[in-house]
């Protein structure tokens, strides 16, 4: 608004801009212009007025006469104030939801249109102070809304030098102070922490007379704690993980909105490693550190719980399985704990309920085969890899997530094994008929030491003979079989056999159809299958992967064999 006249064509400006396309009288413009003291022909004066802003505007933002006012004709979101309000608003809105990622791009585009403070010489104008205050405030809310945003994505190091900007200008805030403080912990910058701490303490009682809030006193603690005692080593990959960035931006933006959350699929869909990875990236969220409990190798709900309560320094009733803190600063640890494996001792789920209820600042990463069932919770289907379609040009190939996986472990296998003309479209078809299962993927992989691509694929028909042979792997993964018939002899003999009915269709089934062939009433068994992703359902039809569907097969043929 500098550019635009003196002080009364920009008071015009202003009052007009407040409500784009909607007339203001003349009597108002002319009180909230001239006050008290007004000219000897006020119509005239604020005719000029007009003309003078009319001379300095665009002509698709003229000044129209309407009745007995004037209005400014341009749309609301044409004028960066009402732009940045609407933005600002929604990505506020957003963070509340648990769109992360969405709600940083969207305070991104806010702060994009911010010029500097509202109404810049106009703010102590009567009509205008208060339009000015709101603006200022909402944006003093988005800054904060953003901090927790990109603190939420593992950025908050990005944002330390503005915020200490933002808080040199408003240093009573302290809801400003403990975002601050928390990306300087992000930044790994805990000693500046602390003297921003001491810095709006001092401020807070000579301005104030009051001690720090218990908000504040909680961020410099946990973040003095994380710089104590370094989050406990996560076990560290011994290979990359390929093909799921889109699914650790998506984890990272739940996450925030969660506090249990579950990755389900079948066995080998890298369900692990994924919590690992998200793990790892998202450690500094929780200043006293992850914790992760292996489940695959305990037998029993009692044991489990053993386990899990020493994560998260609790002790076990000895009557019951219910946590009971041993120590209680304020309500408990800020803790991710993952659970790896739960399907394996799905009573623990009485268990976490409990601990989520009596640790308020506990978050929860699983991975199973099914669902825990515990109120609250977030499920997330951890997808396969994309494989390329038919037909992919090389390019399309090598982009593809499924193949690159391919192309990464048998590098590993055998030096210098890239993707030709030649055996292009023979890998792509081994990731299409392995279903993008990172494990059958990493099995396949590891042949071509002693195989052609076209030798594996010529035997994926007996593809559970050739994908073994994984000695480092843990038992259930030592081969694709395996790793499979876990989930299959969890099941009940009404469960298989409508399993074995679905083989029959290679493309899938309606529920009528699946209705037809039976066992009897189907909606339990199927829901089992769904749950322990066995089944994929889609919306309308059920269907299973090519790889579970063989291993039905195998167990069709094995009874008929018996028979």
């Amino acid at each position: 608004m500098e550019r635009v006249g003196g002080p009364r064509v920009r008071t015009l400006l202003a009052l007009l801009a407040l409500q784009p396309g909607r007339a203001t009288t003349c009597d108002a413009l002319i009180g909230a212009i001239w006050g008290d003291t007004l000219p000897a022909d006020p119509a005239n004066a604020l005719q000029t007025l007009v003309k003078r802003l009319r001379a300095v505007l665009p002509e698709h933002t003229a000044v129209e006469s309407d009745g007995g006012g004037y209005r400014l004709r341009i749309a609301a979101d044409d004028i960066d104030m009402h732009r940045f309000t609407r933005l600002a608003e929604e990505g506020i809105v957003r963070l509340a939801a648990g769109e992360v990622s969405a709600a940083a791009r969207t305070l991104d585009g806010a702060f994009g249109l911010w010029r500097g403070a509202a109404f810049a010489d106009l703010a102590d104008h009567p009509d205008l102070y208060w339009h000015a205050d709101r603006l200022n405030q909402l944006r003093l809310h988005a800054v904060e809304a953003r901090a927790d945003a990109y603190i939420a994505l593992g950025r908050g190091q990005e944002l330390v030098a503005s915020l200490e900007a933002e808080l040199r200008d408003e240093p009573l805030r302290e809801s400003l102070a403990v975002r601050v403080i928390h990306a300087l912990t992000a930044a790994g910058r805990s000693g500046r922490a602390r003297e921003v701490f001491d810095a709006t303490r001092t401020q807070l009682r000579r301005e104030l007379g009051v001690p720090p809030s218990r908000e504040l006193v909680l961020a410099l603690d946990r973040g003095e704690s994380a710089a104590a005692a370094p989050t406990p080593a996560l076990p560290v990959r011994l290979t990359s993980l390929i093909g799921r960035e889109s699914d650790l931006n998506r984890l990272a933006a739940l996450l925030s909105s969660t506090r249990l959350l579950t990755l389900t699929g079948p066995g080998g869909i890298g369900k692990t490693s994924l919590a690992l990875e998200t793990a790892t990236r998202l450690a500094t969220r929780w200043p006293d550190g992850c914790r992760l409990v292996e489940l695959a190798a305990i037998g029993d709900a009692a044991t489990a719980g053993e386990h899990l309560l020493a994560a998260l320094g609790l002790r076990a009733d000895p009557n019951s399985l219910h946590a009971c803190p041993i120590h209680h600063p304020a309500g408990g640890a800020k803790l991710l704990l993952v659970l790896d494996n739960c399907e394996h001792v799905l009573d623990i789920a009485e268990l976490v309920a409990d601990a989520l209820s009596r640790c308020p600042d506990l978050t929860v990463l699983a991975t199973s085969r099914e669902p825990l069932g515990i109120n609250g919770e977030t499920l997330f289907p951890v997808p396969p890899l994309a494989s390329p379609p038919p037909g992919s040009a090389p390019a399309e190939a090598l982009g593809s997530a499924a193949v690159h996986l391919f192309l990464d472990r048998a590098r590993a296998i055998r030096s210098g094994f890239t993707l030709t003309d030649e055996n292009y479209e023979t890998i792509a078809a081994i990731c299409r008929r392995l279903d993008g299962i990172p494990l059958a993927l990493e099995l396949a992989a590891a042949r071509v030491h002693t195989m052609t691509p076209a030798q594996i694929l010529r035997r994926l028909d007996d593809r559970f003979r050739l994908l073994t042979g994984k000695r480092s792997a843990v038992e259930r993964h030592r081969s694709l079989y395996t790793a499979i018939e876990w989930s299959w002899d969890t099941l009940a003999a009404r469960e298989r056999l409508l399993a074995q009915r679905l083989w029959l269709f290679p493309d899938g089934a309606t529920l009528e159809t699946l209705q037809e062939v039976g066992p009897g009433d189907i909606l339990a068994p199927l829901s089992r299958l769904v749950n322990k992703s066995l089944v994929e359902f889609d919306g309308r039809r059920y269907r299973m992967l090519e790889t579970i569907r063989a291993f039905v097969g195998s167990t069709v043929c094995s009874e008929q064999s018996v028979a």
